[in-house]
């Protein structure tokens, strides 16, 4: 072991508290890859893909969600690089994925439910008046 004489009580101090913080962090890591050890991975298929692609050049679609999907068409980034984070940041994404907010609660009550994603997709869109009301079918179509 290496002599460690030359250490003052504030090094001291500070390696102590390094190795507390540490071992706290090592202990939120292990927390949290056990809270959500069953979670299921999701991942985008081609399939949703397209189904979303298809959405935002069609005409219930936002003029932001046209825009970025111009941008992904052309080849700025992907949808795996939006859902994945990597590019959620990106200007106009974060504008484009609000404009549909009221369709994805929604959306989310009917994973919740454990509804499919083509269950969801076939449900149509939550009603004009009041996209926020949960009182009746969740989504209905137009």
């Amino acid at each position: 072991m290496p002599d460690e004489n030359w250490k003052n009580v504030q090094l001291r101090e500070a390696e102590a508290d390094l190795d507390l913080a540490l071992a706290a962090l090592d202990a939120t890591v292990a927390e949290t890859a056990a809270r959500f050890a069953d979670t299921p991975e999701t991942t985008l298929t081609d399939e949703d893909v397209e189904l979303i692609s298809a959405h935002n050049r069609g005409p219930d679609a936002t003029p932001a969600q046209r825009a970025l999907q111009a941008r992904i068409d052309a080849g700025e980034f992907t949808w795996r690089d939006i859902t994945s984070g990597r590019a959620a940041g990106a200007e106009g994404v974060q504008e484009a994925l609000e404009a549909g907010l009221p369709q994805m609660r929604q959306a989310y009550a009917l994973i919740e439910e454990g509804h499919t994603l083509n269950e969801i997709i076939a449900a149509g869109v939550p009603p004009e008046d009041d996209p926020d009301d949960f009182s009746g079918p969740i989504m209905r179509k137009r």
